[in-house]
């Protein structure tokens, strides 16, 4: 009857555990070790974004295709960005602004009143939903983000779909708990797609192309997840 009962303590005290690392934020299956966690960031970003549309506007080798040209600009969002726990991860309450080179965005034919956010405004709400994967200690995140208007702006757009790939190092990635802080960088070696919108009827769209480095600051607020 004892060696009964030590064993039923024995398989407690695993599901204890078990339980404990999933409400800590991590769930561990055969590989690899998935994250759990609600983070909130800031992101800083510089990008090169081509002029025309509905044209190749870089090749292979991130040259610049585009007769049109191409323009920088450099962004800063902030908001939350929660991983489920099974390769599912989202931003929620973003908030996002970019800063055109104004010697580009100041003179005809791309004259606008302020080089402040491709004339969006100062700050955009946007949202994401993705994957990642955890694999020897590094995660990668591969998401999919949209912003959106009230109301149209002066080029008539009501809001942008655009890619994030991002990637870094989880600390501790075998322990009971999430990292407290996470780094995650987008070195810029992906062609990404943007599609914008316009307030015509039916809707119209736009399809551009940009190359941006991105850096990503996250700061664990709760081991919960969604």
């Amino acid at each position: 009857m004892r060696r009964v009962s030590s064993w039923f303590a024995v398989l407690a005290g695993f599901a204890l555990l078990v339980s404990l690392m999933e409400q800590k934020g991590f769930a561990q299956g055969s590989n690899p070790v998935f994250l759990k966690g609600n983070y909130v960031f800031t992101l800083t970003e510089k990008c090169v974004h081509q002029l025309g549309a509905n044209t190749p506007g870089f090749d292979s080798n991130f040259h610049l295709v585009d007769p049109a040209g191409a323009e920088t600009y450099s962004g800063a969002s902030d908001g939350f960005m929660v991983f489920d726990g099974k390769g599912g991860v989202s931003v929620v309450s973003g908030r996002a602004t970019n800063v055109m080179n104004a010697s580009n965005r100041l003179v005809p034919p791309l004259a606008t009143p302020v080089p402040l956010g491709f004339g969006l405004g100062p700050a955009l709400p946007f949202s994401c939903t993705g994957n990642y994967s955890i694999v020897s200690g590094k995660i990668s995140a591969q998401m999919t983000c949209d912003a959106s208007l009230t109301l149209p702006n002066v080029f008539n757009s009501t809001g942008f779909e655009s890619q994030f790939s991002l990637e870094g190092a989880l600390p501790h990635a075998q322990g009971f708990f999430p990292p407290n802080n996470l780094l995650l960088t987008d070195i810029g070696d992906t062609v990404q797609p943007v599609t914008i919108f316009f307030a015509t009827n039916p809707v119209t769209t736009a399809k551009q192309q940009r190359i941006c480095t991105r850096s990503v600051v996250l700061v664990l607020v709760s081991a919960r997840g969604n």
